[in-house]
């Protein structure tokens, strides 16, 4: 008989009888499964019965470990999740070798958007006490995600306004007809079909008419600010500025500014040597690789998004207990503004920026290193601490070195000046170096290992739960990458049996009311038939009480 592997096909347990040993012990389902028994889940059993009446529905463990798991492996589509369902060995055993369709996964995420992407935080935190987030540099970029929207779908404000002026003809001419059929006190049957599409495509008409009116408001606004600060300076100096005055707004927005009619709030940006249709996507990383911050934006510009990125930081800090102090955050040439400078100088973290393009930054020799003494001194005169002599030694300083016949420098300029001689240092350097090795790894895993390039679903906030729902599974991959799995799944094991040690504390039921529980029901059954039921041996340990 030849020597061969495998079995006969009609060989009995070619598998373990317990569905978990059937992967080893070291997989990230098993993590993921004692992960989720410690997360808290009971936002999701609101809507359900909690005495067991009403249609069945699977375990919201099952269900939020199949999504994190799916997410996890970059598997989006709910057909293919249920196909995993089938025929996957680590998503039988995540799912508790249930088959939840296709209607019900989709459904699930749909209902839950907002509970899944705030799970960000809760796992972050458990990395944090595991002792995974070591902050030293932090590093900030984005990248364009493709929206759930055709390209073709944007329209001008001219073209979106013609389309609702057509929808509502076409309803007052129904209107009409009906009237003469039905009576104008009568009504017909349903709304037609033909108009149903409709009505739901005009929704997303007002949608982007809506939007595109709030940009140009803003923008006038805006606008005015600036003419009447002109003025206002004009008049207090008895002298009209230089340069051409500004017009005022118009009433209505541009006929060339565009927005989507099948995701109003997905913007058009530029991606590579093309334009898409999508969303701007955010991450603040440590030096380690776990995304600290996801944050997401229709803006298609970075330098508009530090400040909220920053403010998200600190909130996310305040929730997980972690530490910002000594930290330098690292940001590309998109995100340098003189806005953005002033900002970052009132925050605890430190802030290195590039001001022009990046491979240009090493070749910077700067301006003269008192600029670095003028940043100093400029501290001091925010505190309110910097002497008379002191001002004075700094006028006469800028009107000999900074003012030529050819420039005249504005703060934006001498802050950039700043920036230029902060980074000359060569220790500056190889601190900067580090940003491209920090946040673009994470987004080559996102994008070419799990192929998570297009966002599935549509609007602002739902794309953001989604964002940080991949942000999420990015954190857990990296985990697995770095080798932490091991310390990870200790401090879930110990949160799991304080969670399970407090529920026993909880339930603690006194000897003496079991013996009278046991006697009641003794008399209802009689004593023969309850002693099969529990055991001699126990019915007469708990008879003597």
């Amino acid at each position: 008989m030849y020597n061969t592997i495998g079995r006969d096909f009609e060989q009995l347990y070619l598998l373990p009888e317990d569905i978990r040993d059937w992967v080893p012990d070291d997989d990230f389902c098993h993590i993921l499964i004692d992960l989720i028994s410690i997360l808290d889940l009971s936002p999701l059993y609101k809507e359900y019965r909690e005495d067991g009446q009403g249609a069945a529905f699977y375990h919201p463990e099952i269900m939020m470990g199949l999504i994190i798991y799916s997410y996890f492996h970059g598997i989006r589509s709910s057909r293919q999740i249920e196909r995993k369902c089938r025929y996957d060995v680590g998503f039988r055993i995540v799912t508790r070798n249930s088959l939840p369709d296709h209607s019900t996964i989709s459904r699930f995420i749909k209902k839950n958007s907002s509970f899944i992407g705030q799970l960000f935080i809760p796992v972050l935190t458990l990395l944090n006490e595991a002792g995974l987030i070591n902050n030293a540099l932090l590093a900030l970029d984005g990248t364009k995600m493709k929206a759930n929207a055709s390209l073709g779908s944007n329209m001008t404000y001219e073209k979106i306004e013609e389309e609702i002026q057509k929808y509502l003809k076409g309803v007052q001419e129904k209107d009409n007809v009906e009237d003469h059929l039905y009576g104008p006190d009568k009504s017909g049957n349903e709304i037609p079909d033909d108009l149903k599409t409709h009505s739901r495509r005009m929704k997303r008409f007002i949608a982007a008419k809506e939007r595109l009116e709030a940009e140009h408001n803003e923008k006038s606004q805006k606008k005015e600010e600036k003419i009447a600060q002109r003025e206002e300076e004009e008049k207090e100096s008895g002298k009209r500025k230089r340069g051409r005055k500004p017009k005022k707004p118009a009433k209505k927005p541009d006929e060339q500014s565009l927005a989507n009619t099948t995701d109003p709030d997905s913007s058009m940006m530029k991606s590579g040597p093309g334009v898409i249709q999508g969303y701007n996507g955010q991450v603040i990383i440590n030096q380690d690789g776990y995304i600290l911050v996801p944050f997401l934006s229709n803006s298609p510009v970075d330098y508009r998004l530090l400040q909220p990125c920053y403010e998200r930081l600190e909130e996310i800090a305040q929730l997980t207990g972690i530490s910002l102090e000594y930290l330098i955050l690292l940001t590309d040439a998109g995100y340098w503004s003189y806005e953005n400078y002033l900002y970052m100088k009132q925050q605890i973290v430190g802030f290195l920026c590039s001001t022009c393009h990046e491979p240009d930054i090493f070749s910077i020799r700067g301006l003269e290193r008192s600029l670095l003494e003028l940043d100093r001194i400029s501290d001091q005169l925010y505190d309110g601490i910097c002497s008379i002599p002191t001002l004075a030694s700094i006028g006469d300083w800028c009107t000999r070195n900074l003012f030529t016949d050819d420039n005249t420098p504005t703060p934006a300029s001498i802050a950039k000046g700043i920036m230029e001689v902060t980074m000359t240092p060569y220790g500056a350097k190889m601190i900067y170096a580090q940003r491209k090795a920090i946040v673009e790894p994470a987004f080559g895993w996102i994008k070419e290992n799990r192929n998570i390039r297009k966002l599935q679903r549509r609007g602002t906030s739902h794309c953001q739960d989604e964002w940080s729902l991949i942000c999420l599974t990015q954190n857990l991959r990296k985990v697995c990458s770095r080798g932490e799995l091991k310390k990870f799944r200790e401090l879930i094991l110990q949160k799991k049996q304080e969670i399970i040690s407090n529920k026993g504390a909880g339930m603690s039921i006194s000897i003496s009311v079991l013996s009278d529980a046991l006697s009641s029901m003794g008399r209802m059954i009689g004593d023969y038939f309850l002693k099969m039921l529990i055991g001699k041996s126990t019915y007469q340990n708990f008879s003597k009480y």
